[in-house]
């Protein structure tokens, strides 16, 4: 399997243009991975705040491991794939008009991709109990791909994690 990671540089840069406070910022074009802690479809444009971090899988995900304690040498890491959060920092973006959404359902067996409704997506942060994947959204108990084009988030894409 091939390493997918964030480009750290595409990561530094983002948080060097967050500055300070939860204004809104920009992070370069592209996709990069993150956990969404806050949604707010009541402003024009909507906005998601977001932590991003590194998804790393193969060997790239081990090496990283490796070096960064989670594993021993000649280790590798459960079901392929580390994830490296080293800043917890929290960038507010602006949504595209009509970005998009997909989202998991889990009713037997689980399935990413499944298109979704923003509005329904942007609520489930509002619930703040325990969701499951059997839950149709699961605000920020889950992870995401987000892809920026111009300065705009838009597409918004859960992860299934085994």
């Amino acid at each position: 399997m091939r390493a997918v990671p964030l480009s750290a540089l595409a990561l530094f840069s983002a948080l060097a243009a967050a500055g300070c406070g939860g204004d809104s910022t920009t992070v370069a074009d592209g996709r990069h991975f993150g956990y969404l802690r806050s949604v707010d479809a009541s402003v024009r444009p909507a906005t998601i705040q977001v932590d991003l971090a590194e998804f790393l899988s193969g060997e790239a995900a081990n090496a990283a491991a490796v070096e960064d304690g989670a594993i021993a040498e000649g280790e590798s890491v459960e079901n392929d794939y580390y994830i490296r959060n080293p800043a917890e920092d929290v960038l507010t973006l602006d949504t595209a008009e009509g970005v998009r959404v997909t989202h998991v359902q889990c009713p037997t067996s689980c399935s990413e991709g499944i298109p979704g409704q923003f509005d329904a997506f942007a609520a489930s942060f509002d619930d703040t109990g325990e969701k499951t994947l059997q839950d149709e959204y699961r605000g920020s108990q889950s992870q995401y791909w987000i892809t920026v084009r111009e300065g705009e988030v838009v597409s918004i894409d859960e992860l299934y994690l085994p």
